[in-house]
């Protein structure tokens, strides 16, 4: 629900004048109920908290609120459950205050009792990565830094690769994606390891049609890189993208070189390596191509 504010400023006069503007919004063509407020109040207490059921002016539109924008990002919360709804009103609530929330949610079982978070991750999320590509017949695609609360869009992509797609990624056959499994890889802290997403749909929601990342190697100059593509979506150029893109970020942050193992027989991975601006060092060995790309010179010299 929503509480509305009380004092000198208000827009409304109170949660019924409110309410007429959110009707309109759903009986216009194309309308959307968006809900915008700071993340923090002037007292510097959270504006996104657990429950409002204490607090006055309550406007219960919980089921026509489509998104609600703080200056960390925008929350679509259409059509989602109640447990998605609270990580994505998380992910934009103040960094400092997220690790509360996220423990206050896991309390009273809005979040599974296993729920990861990285606190670092809030303050170091790399806003500047978040941008826009238009690809082959016009398809425009956002992409930014992944988020925690894209755990469950994640599984959805895994569940949609066809078992070739899943064993070119994991070399092994997996059926399933747990959560616990996932959410350890959608909570990464954006400095020894980024991943970037690339979403189409409207912004604020949208559906994840590929990711890319490097994990950095510990004790070595080199990162892991590895990226994957909805397959509805390859031949468009949207692997090369996030690869170029992926080289650009690593040396920007200082990482001198680049590693992947591919098998043999993806041929489409290694087409897109091999497009990279730096030599490819390949190794076989038993069907698997051990790659390094440097990308600095005292490593392409080594």
């Amino acid at each position: 629900g929503i509480a509305l504010h009380t004092g000198r400023g208000n827009v409304t006069a109170g949660p019924g004048e409110a309410q007429e503007f959110f009707t309109g919004a759903s009986f216009s063509p194309g309308g959307r109920t968006i809900f915008a407020l700071p993340s923090r109040n002037l007292k510097g207490e959270s504006n996104i908290i657990l429950s409002v059921e204490d607090l006055p002016n309550q406007l219960s539109v919980r089921e026509s609120l489509d998104l609600v924008v703080t200056e960390y990002g925008v929350a679509s919360l259409t059509g989602k459950t109640i447990r998605e709804r609270a990580l994505a009103l998380i992910d934009i609530a103040h960094p400092d205050d997220r690790e509360m929330l996220v423990a206050s949610a896991k309390k009273n079982h809005l979040l599974f009792p296993d729920q990861a978070y990285l606190p670092e991750s809030g303050h170091f999320y790399p806003q500047e990565l978040v941008f826009t590509q238009t690809f082959k017949d016009g398809l425009t695609v956002r992409f930014r830094p992944i988020r925690p609360s894209d755990v469950d869009e994640m599984r959805r992509l895994f569940y949609r690769f066809s078992d070739e797609a899943v064993y070119y990624r994991y070399f092994s056959p997996i059926k399933t994606m747990p959560h616990a499994r996932m959410q350890e890889y959608v909570n990464v802290d954006y400095r020894n390891t980024m991943s970037i997403v690339g979403l189409v749909g409207e912004p604020g929601e949208g559906r994840i049609i590929a990711e890319a990342r490097y994990v950095r190697t510990p004790g070595t100059p080199f990162a892991d890189l590895a990226f994957v593509v909805d397959e509805a979506y390859q031949g468009k150029g949207i692997a090369t993208f996030l690869f170029m893109t992926l080289i650009k970020i690593a040396k920007d942050r200082g990482i001198e070189g680049l590693k992947a193992d591919v098998l043999s027989t993806n041929k489409s991975m290694i087409k897109v390596l091999e497009k990279a601006p730096y030599p490819v060092q390949a190794v076989l060995d038993s069907g698997v191509y051990e790659l390094k790309i440097p990308l600095s010179e005292k490593l392409a010299s080594e």
